[in-house]
């Protein structure tokens, strides 16, 4: 089975000093033979001294500084645009990069975002469908008209249309039972994180089931995980990272009661050996495209991961 491999430019805590330091990470990641780079999408993080940049801004400067790399949200939040502002954006990146963009997109999960920027929490799930089907929609006809709960469009007409045919990829993240099910009608990739390989493939098992009652090939979905990650040449090293940065972080979104087994059981921790071996358990359990989110965030990390981790995939496939 053929693997593909990116990585999420969004790191914590900000180091970034400059732009340009994210357009060299994103040039290495290429050049080391990477096939997607990733921005998260948050108006605000889940510490109030944090914080990254506009996912779609970020993909468009990267757009004219990379040649063949996939570049895609990680995961747009359905909430903080209209459809047909959204659709807009994602056909100009799809030009700017000649026909590179994925839309990833999710329902939201951080409840102090929506509400300090007076975004509704309820019913996400029902307002992320509107959403995907009026973009799908105004990327594929000329005209488009919709009525739904949240959203109405009338005369819609969105030009230029992607280069991508039908539309470029869209992708959602999802988790529970009625996103697993909204992923095999409306999805052509799942993204999710947090997961163990397990869990991982009682999932994938859940979004395959439902495509097949609807009559779409599980094919048809690229099956993504997204792991929370640290690397180093020794796996001290790379564990000692993990509890400083990454055991905190999840902590702060899954609850103060994580344990470093727990991270253990979903992420990528290790040196490339282990890393390899973690790896190959989510792609035994369904997974065909990995991004990591490494912490830290350099130019030795990601040569450690393009150059000792992937190359041995490429060998078995």
């Amino acid at each position: 089975m053929s693997v593909k491999f990116g990585l999420d430019l969004t790191i914590w805590p900000w180091e970034y000093r400059s732009f340009g330091e994210i357009v060299e990470i994103a040039s290495l990641a290429e050049k080391l033979g990477l096939d997607s780079l990733w921005v998260s999408d948050h108006l605000m993080y889940t510490t109030l001294d944090q914080g990254s940049l506009e996912a779609f801004s970020s993909l468009a400067a990267l757009a004219a500084r990379t040649r063949k790399v996939t570049l895609g949200t990680k995961v747009a939040c359905a909430s903080f645009r209209h459809p047909g502002l959204l659709a807009k954006m994602g056909t100009t990146l799809d030009i700017i990069s000649g026909g590179r963009f994925v839309l990833g997109i999710g329902a939201g999960w951080h409840r102090p975002e929506f509400e300090a920027f007076g975004f509704p929490f309820d019913r996400r799930a029902s307002r992320m469908r509107e959403v995907v089907e009026i973009v799908r929609n105004l990327w594929t006809e000329s005209a488009v008209d919709y009525d739904g709960e949240f959203y109405c469009v009338r005369g819609a007409v969105s030009l230029p249309k992607p280069i991508q045919k039908p539309h470029p990829p869209i992708w959602i993240g999802s988790e529970g039972p009625r996103m697993l099910r909204l992923t095999a009608k409306l999805g052509d990739g799942w993204i999710i994180t947090n997961q163990s390989a397990e869990e991982y493939r009682r999932k994938l098992d859940l979004i395959e089931e439902h495509a097949r009652k609807i009559g779409r090939s599980s094919e048809e979905i690229e099956a993504c995980y997204y792991a929370y990650s640290s690397i180093a040449s020794s796996s001290e090293e790379a564990w000692m990272h993990a509890e400083k940065h990454i055991l905190p972080e999840r902590r702060r979104v899954l609850g103060p009661e994580l344990s470093l087994k727990d991270v253990e059981g979903m992420c990528i921790i290790g040196d490339p050996d282990e890393w390899i071996s973690r790896i190959e358990e989510y792609v035994q359990a369904g997974a065909t495209h990995i991004i990591a989110k490494i912490v830290p965030l350099n130019p030795s990390t990601i040569r450690l991961y393009g150059e000792k981790v992937i190359p041995y995939f490429e060998e078995e496939s």
